[in-house]
C-alpha cells in the first residue's frame, strides 16, 4: 500500500465516521505504514511523501501535536 493509498484510506474513513476535519495525520499514516501487511520504513513512507508534496499532489500542514496531509 502506498503513503497516498494510506492518506485516501484515511480520509474516507473519517468521511464515513463523520469525522470532522477530514485530513490524515501524520503519525496515523506512518502508523498503518509500518503495522500493514507490506510493513513499509518509516523511510519510505516519508520520502513518497516529499514526492507527492513536489508534484503537489497533497498538503502538508501543521497542528498542534503533529502534521496533517490532504490530498489536493
Amino acid at each position: 500500500m502506498t503513503a497516498l493509498e494510506i492518506i485516501k484510506q484515511i480520509e474516507s474513513d473519517n468521511k464515513s465516521r463523520g469525522i470532522e476535519p477530514h485530513h490524515a495525520i501524520l503519525v496515523e499514516i506512518e502508523t498503518i505504514a509500518v503495522m500493514g501487511q507490506q510493513s513499509l520504513a518509516l523511510e519510505i513512507v516519508r520520502a513518497e511523501l516529499v514526492e507527492l508534496l513536489k508534484e503537489k499532489k497533497i498538503k502538508i500542514g501543521d497542528t498542534i501535536n503533529s502534521q496533517y496531509i490532504k490530498i489536493l
